[in-house]
């Protein structure tokens, strides 16, 4: 069976909408279950610190929705960073995995200026929980409305 789930990130909080009701998960992209970055671009300290705390989060929401498939939608504007190509209202998670990774080569010292991937604290900690959740929770991507 296949779940179509909302999903919203705010300033200190995630909404999952589901069909048997919202899920709130303490992280966001300003505040990060109590944690907030210190740095633009951030440091490679607080970024594990951050997906820590998010895994944290979205681990045990997982359990809560049904078992079968999950189709994630999204209307964040954010997510046209992310695409590798053409545009096609279906973000792949191994666009979303590219563009962790050029974050991340940012992170750990290259050039702000070799990514066209904004590496600002707040679209990092929105990266890191799309990031997490497409991961921990096995999604093929999610869809951009």
């Amino acid at each position: 069976m296949t779940t179509h789930l909302t999903i919203q990130i705010m300033a200190a909080e995630t909404v999952i909408s589901a069909p048997s009701g919202v899920l709130r998960i303490p992280v966001g992209d300003s505040v990060i279950d109590g944690f907030m970055f210190q740095h633009s671009p951030v440091t490679p300290y607080e970024a594990e610190i951050a997906i820590e705390h998010i895994e944290n989060g979205i681990i045990p929401v997982r359990a809560k929705l049904p078992a079968g498939e999950l189709v994630l939608h999204c209307t964040d504007l954010r997510l046209n960073h992310l695409f590798y190509g053409d545009k096609t209202g279906y973000l792949l998670t191994t666009e979303i995995e590219r563009a962790f990774n050029e974050v991340v080569n940012v992170i750990n010292g290259s050039p702000v200026s070799s990514t066209s991937i904004p590496s600002d604290k707040q679209f990092t900690a929105f990266l890191l929980i799309i990031r997490e959740i497409t991961h921990h929770w096995g999604l093929d991507g999610l869809v951009c409305l």
